[in-house]
């Protein structure tokens, strides 16, 4: 991650806290608003971080692959209706 991918993309997208806090203090004040997390589009989710399941059972990397996939989904219908919006 570069301060120049701040200017570059629309959304910086981090999975959980930490890193989010990282980007943050790396963030240029102008693109603030481009920083979020990933999960903020998920519908169905009850968590806020995208857990690490590296240290777990092979449970946690399917939880993890169903959270991805719900705010994948979320992303894809926050984008069609922003891209609705300026029509």
């Amino acid at each position: 991650m570069s301060r120049r991918d701040f200017a570059e993309f629309d959304y910086v997208l981090a999975m959980d806290e930490v890193n989010l806090r990282a980007l943050r203090r790396l963030c240029p004040a102008e693109h603030a608003g481009k920083v979020r997390l990933f999960l903020e589009f998920a519908r169905n989710a009850r968590v806020k971080e995208v857990p690490d399941p590296y240290y777990g059972d092979a449970g946690g990397f399917e939880q993890v692959l169903d959270l991805v996939e719900d705010a994948s989904c979320g992303l894809i219908e926050h984008l069609r209706q922003q891209l609705a919006d300026a029509r």
